[in-house]
């Protein structure tokens, strides 16, 4: 495991999918205990969509201001 860092790395879709990965990991390997990690899944899960919609939304508005130069 790394040490802890100060510097502070953007939030990608990648990270959060390396997060998604290893809390899933958790989960299963913990089997019935594995449910006290849902909260932190769903957590990220939702991170991880309003990310999604985010960069869906600049796309759209790069595109709209794109089109009113051209």
């Amino acid at each position: 495991m790394r040490p802890y860092s100060t510097t502070r790395r953007p939030v990608t879709s990648e990270r959060i999918g390396r997060a998604l990965d290893r809390v899933a990991e958790i989960i299963v390997a913990r089997g019935g205990q594995g449910e006290a990690w849902l909260p932190l899944y769903d957590y990220l899960e939702g991170a991880m969509q309003d990310l999604q919609a985010k960069e869906t939304r600049l796309a759209a508005v790069r595109e709209r201001f794109k089109q009113s130069k051209g």
